[in-house]
């Protein structure tokens, strides 16, 4: 592609050259001869920028039919390749989505409750072995008193 385009930039640069060189020459010829002897010159110089401004025309439409050449297999890439991609992209993700609700539902749920069942559990348990240690004590206690008592 870079080919084709220094081509045209070649070519563009070619034909403005030609025409200010043209321009020039008839500037030069105007100034310094009779005009009646550069009027047939002026107008030889007019006949071939109008040619070189058609030959100017016919490249640019050739660019523009590049250009949309260019656009219509852009088109066709974006069809062809990157839709579906971006379909198995949805495809995936909505996958994920339902894989990660499943898990929560049947796993991470379940597990959360039987940790907070265990963590109530070992607390009453505590508890319930705290009270039976306190009454224990406070029983131990009041044995040496009551023997003192005595």
């Amino acid at each position: 592609m870079s080919g084709l385009r220094r081509m045209i930039i070649i070519a563009a640069a070619i034909l403005i050259g030609a025409i200010l060189l043209l321009f020039v020459c008839a500037v030069v010829i105007a100034a310094t001869s009779n005009i009646e002897q550069s009027g047939t010159v002026i107008r030889l110089i007019r006949d071939l920028v109008i040619i070189f401004l058609g030959l100017e025309g016919i490249l640019i439409v050739l660019s523009l039919a590049i250009l949309i050449l260019q656009i219509a297999r852009l088109i066709n890439l974006l069809q062809t390749e990157v839709k579906p991609i971006l379909e198995n992209t949805q495809q995936t993700v909505k996958t994920a989505q339902t894989t990660v609700e499943f898990v929560s539902a049947n796993l991470t749920q379940p597990v959360v409750r039987l940790s907070g069942f265990l963590a109530g559990s070992s607390v009453v348990l505590r508890e319930v072995f705290g009270l039976r240690k306190a009454i224990r004590r406070t029983a131990a206690q009041a044995k040496p008193e009551k023997e003192g008592t005595k």
